[in-house]
């Protein structure tokens, strides 16, 4: 048996180069997006605790704009110039590995419910048991075109079957190839120089890496060679490609109610599962209470004992501290709001920063922007119905008066109470 390696330098490569006709966009498929990411964002965010480096990105269609959706990250990219299959494409991303020396993990960019423990276990056991490489299997009740696992009687792993080339007892089976692998980078530079069109398709197949492997073993004079293994796991979705839009409606109801409950077990309440929405990237503190109908987008990030909704939607780029409550049918865009402070509702707050323990009665509207924002400070109170056009300061335990169009700044602690507009 092969000697554990658990030290090995581990790197990845991503395929992302499918133009994903079949889902109608006029983007890469994997930067179509489901709970605020692209696909293919979600996938590496499922493998960043691995801590592969470095990670290569294969590009085909739209490469430019792959590339720059993904800007800022610490990846590497490889263009896929025509579309040859998985094999080539795994070929034209390998060398941008130059001399590493390591196991390589390659991930498919539109498996979007891929997570991050099943990648863990995978490269534990891989690891731990020394193979050469390890397949990444799920079992399905229908399998429909994917690959089968095809095994011997002795349960050993024999090849990946894919749809299109398997007999009827192949296509009857349940286990599937996920089309995760990890496999020592050596091993597959060697096979991928092996891999022939030989298929129904006339592509190159990466999932015939496995076999080449595995005959390697039988060439062996010593019969020790590659070993080649399968690593079952519990969660379906990390087979979950899409590559119609049903797929896409099927992984972002799964991905909405992976994202809920994991703020619950971080201590958010949600009453209502069914009609919240919280995308991806967003951090809510322990002791907030998500009442129905609230929406939160993608970067947002709520303090603890907070209290949103019903009907709320807090947009990208907002920061809510501790304490804070917002009442119904709000409308929170590019705001900053300290601890303490009560928005009654409804109310739509855009582009402002206010101050904690501030006071906001119904209706109140804030129309910031980047270039002018509005500020309220500590303890201010704003009266119902109140319309606050940037730029703008409301001063610490100022009032602005019922009803008030204010379009200049209100010092502290002056009022605008008996103003007609301030």
């Amino acid at each position: 048996m092969s000697e554990p390696k658990r030290d090995r330098p581990l790197a990845a490569i991503v395929l992302a180069a499918g133009q994903g006709k079949r889902m109608g966009a006029a983007v890469p498929k994997v930067l179509i997006e489901t709970c605020g990411w692209a696909m293919v964002e979600h996938v590496l965010e499922a493998a960043a605790p691995l801590g592969a480096h470095p990670t290569v990105i294969v590009y085909g269609h739209g490469g430019e704009s792959v590339r720059a959706a993904l800007a800022g990250r610490d990846l590497l990219f490889a263009e896929q110039p025509e579309q040859r299959g998985t094999g080539h494409a795994v070929q034209c991303g390998l060398p941008a590995l130059g001399l590493f020396d390591g196991d390589v993990v390659i991930l498919c960019g539109d498996t979007p419910l891929l997570s991050h423990e099943v990648l863990r276990t995978l490269v534990d056991d891989h690891r731990a048991s020394g193979r050469t490489l390890s397949v990444l299997s799920a079992d399905l009740d229908d399998p429909g075109s994917l690959g089968r696992v095809v095994r011997g009687p002795d349960g050993e792993f024999v090849a990946i079957r894919e749809a299109a080339d398997a007999s009827a007892d192949e296509l009857a089976l349940r286990e599937i190839n996920t089309g995760v692998i990890v496999v020592d980078a050596r091993a597959l530079g060697a096979a991928l120089h092996a891999l022939r069109p030989d298929n129904q398709q006339g592509e190159l197949y990466l999932t015939d890496v496995p076999e080449i492997l595995l005959e390697g073993v039988s060439d062996a004079q010593d019969g020790e060679g590659p070993r080649v293994g399968v690593v079952r796991c519990d969660d379906p979705g990390a087979a979950l490609g899409v590559n119609r839009p049903a797929e896409l409606l099927e992984a972002t109801a799964q991905l909405r109610r992976r994202l809920l409950e994991r703020h619950a077990a971080a201590g958010v309440i949600i009453e209502d599962p069914a009609t919240t929405v919280v995308d991806a990237g967003v951090e809510i503190g322990a002791g907030t209470t998500l009442r129905p109908f609230t929406s939160i987008a993608k970067g947002a990030r709520i303090g603890k004992n907070c209290t949103l909704g019903p009907h709320v939607a807090v947009g990208p780029g907002s920061t809510l501290a501790d304490r804070v409550r917002v009442g119904a049918h709000s409308e929170l865009r590019g705001v900053t709001i300290e601890a303490g402070v009560r928005i009654l509702g409804p109310a739509r707050l855009v582009g402002a920063v206010i101050g904690s323990g501030a006071w906001l009665s119904p209706g109140v509207v804030s129309e910031g922007s980047a270039d002018g924002r509005i500020v309220i400070g500590e303890r201010a109170h704003i009266g119902a119905g109140a319309v606050l056009v940037a730029p703008l300061t409301v001063g610490a335990e100022a009032r602005v008066g019922q009803g008030k169009v204010v379009t200049h700044d209100v010092g502290a602690p002056a009022s605008t109470e008996n103003s007609k507009h301030a």
